[in-house]
């Protein structure tokens, strides 16, 4: 019988941090670790605890899809994103979802893998109070911006537009700070902060309270600085070694998750009953549905591995290797071999 298996918690940072120390010893012997083969039909994912790629593996036990397609899905959710590194290093998981620059900062930490999918375009947006009279990116010179981090990739296409379109940085013209998603909302409702670039999800449910507006999307950042807004910011990271029918048969049942997901309420009443995503006021999960649907990424082929490319020159250009992580996007971190 096949099905979803998850394992909440999954080792502890110790034991993991035990497996590192052993791969570095016997990679210093110059031996590989040695990693059991995994049996065709069997995909073990790595979940981040915030992520909601657990919606789709949800989705896909929901809906039956992993018994039509004859997979057997082990879920184990990772509190880090280190300790899902280190589990993919060591083999004992198989495909996680991450950012484009975090793909490429894993090869060169010598963890065999490729993004081989878009998972979300997944991109918030600029969200100020109603009241406010921010009304474009050009207002935004000496205001205070809140972001997830310094080196968010929604502040960093910011940035980009910023310096390119309107004459100035907002690191050094206007002043940010790092906030959590739940503390920023607070500090723009209390007028701490100008405006704020939240993840997506947060940003849907403060455009619905009616107490906040959207004044840029960061899809829109990308069409005006030129490039494809169907850029995804999330993608399937897969180990080299995983067998590649397996592999392309959960491609497919994420494909069948996601057109199910948007036809079907009765996915999103339960992924709220599972504990998947905390939402205090439920009557936002329609613009939670609503912005997911619009993250769908709608292609993968060369040209959108082009694009990030070209996103990351235009990154470091402004913001330095340093902040991006990387001083460049290596195309061979990315495979169109499951190109749409």
């Amino acid at each position: 019988m096949q099905g979803v298996f998850r394992v909440y918690g999954g080792r502890n940072a110790a034991a993991f941090l035990g497996t590192l120390v052993a791969l570095v010893m016997l990679a210093g012997l110059g031996f590989s670790p040695v990693v059991s083969a995994q049996p065709a039909g069997v995909v073990r994912v790595g979940l981040q605890a915030s992520g909601t790629f657990s919606w789709v593996l949800h989705a896909i036990e929901y809906f039956g899809i992993d018994q039509e397609l004859g997979l057997r899905i082990e879920a184990r959710t990772f509190a880090t994103k280190e300790a899902t590194e280190l589990a993919l290093m060591a083999g004992e998981v198989d495909v996680t979802v991450d950012d484009f620059v975090n793909v490429v900062l894993m090869r060169s930490r010598g963890i065999p893998v490729r993004a081989v999918y878009p998972y979300s375009l997944a991109l918030g947006g600029l969200i100020v109070r109603a009241d406010s009279d921010i009304q474009s990116v050009a207002d935004l010179r000496g205001k205070v911006i809140a972001a997830a981090s310094l080196s968010d990739k929604s502040l960093l296409v910011l940035r980009v537009l910023a310096a390119s379109r309107y004459g100035f940085d907002p690191q050094f013209d206007s002043e940010t700070i790092a906030a959590a998603a739940p503390l920023m909302m607070e500090l723009a409702r209390r007028g701490e902060v100008d405006a704020v670039l939240p993840f997506w999800h947060f940003a849907a449910r403060m455009v619905a309270s009616g107490e906040f507006r959207e004044i840029a999307t960061v899809h829109g950042m990308l069409d005006e600085l030129g490039l494809s807004s169907d850029l995804p910011n999330l993608l399937i990271i897969a180990r080299d070694d995983l067998d590649r029918a397996t592999l392309a048969a959960f491609l497919r049942a994420v494909d069948l998750a996601s057109e199910r997901m948007r036809h079907d309420d009765g996915i999103w009443a339960s992924i709220l009953a599972e504990g998947l995503y905390s939402l205090p006021d439920e009557s936002l999960m329609p613009s939670v549905r609503a912005r997911w649907e619009a993250s769908l990424p709608r292609q993968w082929n060369d040209d959108i591995v082009r694009g990030l490319v070209e996103l990351v020159e235009q990154m470091v250009a402004v913001a330095g290797a340093d902040v991006v992580g990387t001083d460049r996007l290596d195309a061979d971190a990315f495979s169109t071999e499951f190109a749409f």
